[in-house]
């Protein structure tokens, strides 16, 4: 059996859930930017967690997987359905019946697993996702869209090249499914959207989110999570001048990628897309406020964007000294942040 949706555009975008998402709605004909997408499903956040058996720390700008989507469809008011599946064949049937049914499918994949993206050997992260809009089973081909097009690279490797969509072998997307991997394992977790629930974003949704996300962001239930965890990683670099090379190698460079665009972050670890996010909304919610406060939040992309840069110089292999440079820059980070949480809350009580 083989079905193309035919109607389906391929898009480039600059995170992986938000361009997923941002798909599906587009193929029904519901416009809603990726920023837009990120605000309303409380994505602002920051970790710092070290897994054992993984030779780098965890360093991520946003919330958990999972939690993203519940979050958007809860703000939005726009049902996003997600599914998991232990029984890769069961997953993989439900994939096929809605592509079948022309409706295109948001698919949680391990990237260390695609072929495509010529990842480093190791390298795993099962919180990325990819819209599956057709599949040819004689031939063993899914394919998919996923954030990258022509001319928008996905990775750093110099042998990925970057395509509109891809025809992706069955058995490697089901490997990709399924991986077990830390971190976030993807589950053979999909997600559908429910047709009947396509509104466009309010004033009272908008602030609802933006409470939410300001209150877990400032009070988060782990030191190594939101505010605190900015801090935490800050002290942990007094460790890294200790690791052996090759950790720091690795450590310095996932740092970068994780904070950098080219990892999905849209900019500066999602501070980029946060502002870009209340710099719409306040044309939507007509305050002005929550325009100045997103044109600060641009500003702070730029002050990570020089971290990550700093974490890549390191990563060549020049001035482990920099980490003290780090600390510093983050430290200023954290109180900069803490002054716009803390702004974006009075704005939010008193609207």
């Amino acid at each position: 059996m083989k079905h193309i949706i035919s109607s389906f555009v391929p898009q480039a975008g600059k995170h992986s859930a938000t361009c997923s998402v941002r798909q599906l709605l587009t193929h029904h004909g519901m416009m809603l930017s990726e920023e837009m997408i990120f605000g309303l499903a409380c994505g602002f956040q920051f970790y710092y967690f070290e897994y054992k058996g993984m030779n780098y720390p965890l360093i991520g700008g946003r919330i958990k997987p999972k939690n993203f989507e519940e979050n958007f469809a809860r703000h939005s008011r726009i049902d996003l359905l997600v599914h998991r599946s232990q029984s890769e064949q069961k997953s993989m049937k439900q994939i096929v019946e809605n592509i079948v049914r022309d409706e295109p499918v948001m698919v949680y994949v391990d990237m260390g697993e695609l072929s495509y993206l010529h990842l480093p050997s190791g390298y795993h992260n099962g919180a990325h996702s990819v819209v599956v809009f057709g599949v040819d089973e004689e031939e063993g081909i899914i394919y998919l869209s996923d954030r990258d097009q022509i001319g928008y690279a996905i990775t750093y490797s110099p042998e990925e090249q970057p395509q509109d969509f891809h025809q992706v072998p069955i058995a490697e997307f089901t490997k990709a499914r399924a991986s077990r991997y830390r971190p976030f394992p993807p589950e053979n977790a999909w997600v559908e959207l429910n047709t009947k629930t396509l509104i466009q974003p309010r004033r009272n949704q908008i602030f609802s989110a933006i409470r939410e996300n300001m209150y877990h962001y400032l009070n988060p239930p782990l030191e190594n999570m939101g505010l605190s965890g900015i801090r935490f990683f800050a002290r942990t670099l007094n460790e890294w001048q200790y690791w052996g090379a090759n950790k720091l190698h690795e450590s310095a460079f996932y740092a970068f990628v994780n904070i950098d665009q080219i990892g999905g972050t849209g900019g500066g670890a999602f501070r980029k897309m946060y502002g870009q996010f209340l710099i719409e909304s306040a044309i939507i919610a007509a305050s002005p406020a929550l325009g100045a406060i997103g044109e600060q939040f641009l500003f702070l992309a730029e002050q990570w964007d020089d971290v990550a840069k700093l974490f890549y110089t390191i990563y060549q292999g020049e001035q482990p000294g920099l980490l003290e440079n780090i600390q510093v820059h983050l430290e200023q980070i954290s109180s900069f942040e803490e002054g716009l949480a803390n702004q974006l809350v009075t704005v939010i009580g008193t609207a």
